[in-house]
């Protein structure tokens, strides 16, 4: 199993966007995927026209209170989500004294039958951010091809750097920063790429997501890449994109054809 949590302080870097959709990716290759959503908007539930406030599944904040049972629900074969929603702010300021309730959770309740375990964080620093980061493999950091992101991606480095320092038994390793959103028509984009290219050298995925219609009205209609045409530009991006990170974490050798038949 591989956890891998999504963090940015920033709001607007596709985040949530990002995690529905290689999560969906994920699935549609055959890996048991799991989505915990730790942010308080509940907007993955929103994305997924998945009810959060349903009493038929536990969500996220049965989690970090510990409960015994833990069942999450389904959203498609091979996707499963513990959505969250307002209540969960309240864990938001919490010191992580004592250990992490995640982690404590995740010794507890065993997702032995996910293969992949995405989390979704509030656009902060704050403490759901560090437990998601304390039961995590793997984070990544989106960001938009804008000057200013830079320095976003420089704080969501510096934080998780504090978080892993600081939480015992919390290593994940950093998978790099994705551009999302992008527009290669713009004259500032390759000076940018560059720019961090020099900055962030291997830790910049090759993959990048362009601004795309598709994307941006994915949320109203509730669909994601796997439902696009398969000449879709955003469908081949997120496949891409799935394909880099599987690599990364060490699970793309389960994957028999991802080029020409990853449809």
């Amino acid at each position: 199993m591989k956890t891998i949590s999504i963090i940015c302080q920033k709001g607007g870097v596709g985040k949530t966007t990002t995690v529905v959709n290689i999560a969906s990716v994920f699935s549609k290759l055959g890996y048991k995927t799991l989505i915990i959503d730790l942010d308080p908007q509940g907007n993955v539930s929103t994305y997924l026209n998945y009810d959060k406030m349903s009493e038929n599944h536990t969500d996220s904040i049965d989690l970090l209170e510990k409960k015994e049972s833990i069942q999450p629900g389904q959203i498609s074969e091979n996707l499963d989500i513990l959505s969250s929603n307002t209540e969960i702010a309240k864990f938001n300021e919490e010191k992580i004294v004592g250990g992490s309730k995640l982690q404590q959770a995740f010794r507890h309740i065993k997702f032995k039958e996910y293969q992949i375990i995405l989390i979704d964080t509030p656009p902060t620093m704050s403490s759901l951010v560090q437990e998601a980061l304390a039961v995590s493999d793997y984070y990544l950091i989106p960001a938009k091809p804008e000057f200013l992101a830079v320095e976003g991606v420089a704080q969501a480095m510096e934080f998780a750097k504090k978080t892993i320092s600081t939480i015992q038994n919390s290593n994940p390793i950093f998978l790099g920063v994705l551009l999302n959103q992008i527009d290669r028509r713009r004259s500032s984009y390759l000076d940018f790429v560059s720019e961090l290219e020099y900055l962030l050298a291997d830790k910049l995925l090759t993959s990048k997501i362009s601004q795309t219609a598709e994307i941006a009205d994915g949320p109203f209609y509730a669909k994601t890449v796997v439902d696009y045409k398969d000449e879709s530009k955003s469908k081949v991006e997120y496949f891409d994109l799935a394909n880099e990170i599987l690599k990364k974490v060490g699970l793309n050798e389960e994957v028999t054809e991802f080029s020409d038949n990853r449809y």
